[in-house]
């Protein structure tokens, strides 16, 4: 199993990280023989160079015992680390396995040169197993020749008393992720100040835009901070909405309207790549054009008691049918013993 590793200290807390670590504590929980190979082994700074070294050695140290390489990673390990492993598997007659995360690998793999879209085709579209994110990329890879199975982001559910309960909707709007202009922040700011008082709007998570540390400190009641894996629920229980403005162009289905979902609230968000594939519009909640804050704003008044009761039970009877962890997770992992078992 070969991924990244949270690592709170170095901010590595994003939706590929939190995806893996699902993973590998499914794997965990249902007793899997596993080893564990962190892509992100040295986090910071140069030595980061060293990291695929230090991944290809350990998949050495591990590959007499081992039956299946499972990489799962973003647009670097797509490059660099596919072909290196895919070798190696077949070599050593194991399988492999691909798990790419976002939903951009399409639009980034087309910029390759020549002699990268060749290895690419003939490594990555040749695993034995090549999970896809979103059903936009599914039906992309569809003539490709390729193994793809669909491996949706997916969450665990919400235990008893972090589950919300029907508390009345008192217009408290949230948004969880990394902070950039390419998530929608502008807007989201514009739209907090037009909408004023009478709305509470809180963004949380890590700064990546420089730019916003000195907006933030002009709006110090609206920042609320970096949220870490283990309080995401616990705090999202607190709001009625997710907002997510976005326009980020690695977007696949973002892991926190799976968290929302799992609570009960219903989100906002946008007509861009794949979300549209897990945003029901009209019943768990609003699609909006990108960079749109005058449609933002109308989907933030639309909410009222009379209508958000309905919007959030869609949105917890969604995640229940489509996202929770060991369903999705399950059906990967039987996919994958089933090829060795053939």
């Amino acid at each position: 199993m070969i991924g990244p590793v949270t690592n709170v200290e170095a901010g590595l807390i994003g939706g590929a990280t939190i995806s893996f670590g699902h993973l590998t504590d499914y794997l965990k929980d249902t007793g899997e023989d596993f080893k564990l190979i962190n892509t992100q082994r040295i986090p910071t700074g140069p030595g980061r160079l060293l990291n695929p070294f230090y991944i290809i050695l350990k998949v050495l140290t591990c590959i007499f015992w081992a039956d299946v390489i499972f990489l799962n990673s973003s647009r670097g390990g797509t490059k660099y680390l596919v072909p290196i492993l895919y070798l190696l598997a077949k070599i050593f007659n194991l399988k492999f396995v691909f798990r790419p995360f976002g939903g951009d690998i399409k639009d980034y793999t087309a910029k390759y040169n020549r002699w990268q879209k060749w290895l690419f085709k003939n490594t990555a579209l040749k695993a034995d197993i090549f999970f896809l994110q979103t059903k936009e990329l599914m039906a992309y890879y569809a003539d490709s020749n390729a193994n793809t199975i669909q491996f949706s982001t997916s969450r665990r559910k919400p235990i008893e008393n972090v589950l919300r309960g029907d508390r009345p909707y008192h217009r408290r709007f949230v948004y969880l992720g990394f902070i950039n202009k390419a998530k929608g922040i502008d807007h989201l700011l514009a739209a907090a100040k037009e909408l004023g008082k009478d709305y509470d709007v809180h963004i949380y998570g890590p700064i990546k835009d420089k730019g916003y540390e000195a907006i933030f400190k002009a709006h110090p009641k609206i920042y609320q901070g970096p949220l870490y894996r283990n309080r995401v629920l616990s705090t999202l229980r607190f709001y009625d909405v997710l907002v997510l403005p976005t326009h980020y162009r690695g977007e696949g289905y973002p892991g926190v309207i799976i968290e929302a979902y799992s609570l009960g609230l219903p989100v906002i968000s946008t007509r861009w790549k794949a979300i549209p594939e897990i945003l029901k519009d009209g019943e768990t909640g609003l699609l909006i054009d990108p960079k749109s804050t005058d449609q933002l704003v109308a989907a933030m008044k639309y909410f009222n008691k009379n209508n958000y009761l309905e919007y959030s039970e869609n949105a917890m009877d969604y995640f229940d049918h489509n996202f929770e962890v060991n369903q999705v997770t399950k059906q990967a992992i039987t996919a994958i013993k089933n090829l060795l078992k053939k």
